[in-house]
């Protein structure tokens, strides 16, 4: 029998074809005393499947967020990484992670929540939105968790492009 991140592979790649932009099962060794390897799916997808995708996932296990989101700036895109994790089964280390990339176009900035399928997911879509600057369309809460209400509205702290031009912010 397959592992279950082989068996997502297969899946995934059947189920979106070319749509699937990128996909790859990393190994990164972890543990000292019972050493082993950790096996992580790396998904990227545009920000048109993106929901499709976690639709999809959710169907192997109910996906929740690992850790905080990511994001990573090009010229042409923004990046949106999201951790996810989906129980894989008994005994220990069963948390296998899935990561997906949505690629979000720079002349377009926004992307569908996914807090209808990752309820846990809303207050790091709402920091994305505020720190970049990112339509989340649907978000069922568009309060700001960080910043005051009177920031302008071209301010966006976390993006490169903001810091990079002398304007402050920071990581």
């Amino acid at each position: 029998m397959l592992p279950l991140h082989d068996i997502l592979v297969e899946q995934f790649k059947s189920e979106f074809g070319e749509d699937l932009l990128h996909c790859e099962i990393r190994n990164r060794p972890e543990g000292v005393k019972r050493p082993r390897d950790q096996r992580s799916l790396w998904l990227t997808f545009h920000r048109r499947h993106f929901h499709m995708a976690v639709t999809f996932l959710s169907r192997f296990g109910a996906p929740h967020i690992s850790c905080p989101m990511a994001s990573r700036e090009y010229e042409d895109r923004i990046d949106l990484i999201y951790p996810f994790t989906i129980y894989g089964g008994t005994g220990n280390y069963m948390e296998l992670p899935v990561i997906i990339t949505a690629q979000v176009p720079r002349d377009d900035l926004r992307i569908r929540t996914v807090t209808d399928i990752v309820p846990g997911i809303l207050f790091m879509e709402r920091e994305t939105r505020e720190m970049l600057g990112i339509d989340i369309e649907d978000i069922p809460d568009e309060r700001r968790l960080f910043t005051p209400g009177n920031l302008p509205p071209e301010m966006k702290p976390m993006l490169e492009t903001y810091r990079g031009a002398g304007r402050g912010g920071g990581r």
